[in-house]
């Protein structure tokens, strides 16, 4: 499995920049609206393919730190209100019946007096942010950074 995940991350960071190489004498706008298909991509493509095995992982993870819960989780995509695009993903937890129900992770970015970033991380039914509902009795227990 760590072999599987390692060789899928591997190959998407080998796309990226390829392409990203290749695009940049070209154009550089055109390198990042590629490099960011490729990330979004990527992370759809990642958790399709180890969603489940990132979710064990994690349970162990947190299980070793004295941390586990003995409700349902799961690994979704995180969108970003506004852009539509998935920017990550992280692991939701609650009653199995609510779990299922989550599609995706809703980031909302803010400011707060202009001297502080806040980000609101709220479980949805859809991956798409404008047209989703608030899964209630669910939260975001980890968040997983996709290196690119």
């Amino acid at each position: 499995m760590k072999k599987k995940l390692l060789s899928a991350t591997l190959g998407i960071c080998l796309a990226v920049t390829a392409f990203g190489g290749i695009v940049q004498t070209n154009a550089s706008g055109l390198s990042s609206i590629l490099g960011g298909i490729a990330k979004v991509g990527g992370v759809g493509y990642v958790i399709d393919k180890f969603g489940p095995q990132i979710d064990s992982f994690l349970n162990r993870l947190l299980k070793q730190n004295n941390l586990s819960t003995t409700y349902s989780t799961a690994v979704v995509p995180i969108v970003s209100i506004g852009t539509n695009g998935y920017i990550g993903m992280a692991q939701v937890t609650g009653p199995a019946s609510e779990v299922e129900r989550v599609k995706a992770v809703a980031q909302v970015e803010g400011s707060f007096n202009g001297m502080i970033r806040v980000k609101g991380l709220v479980p949805i039914d859809s991956e798409n942010p404008t047209n989703a509902s608030r899964i209630q009795g669910v939260g975001v227990s980890a968040i997983i950074d996709l290196k690119i």
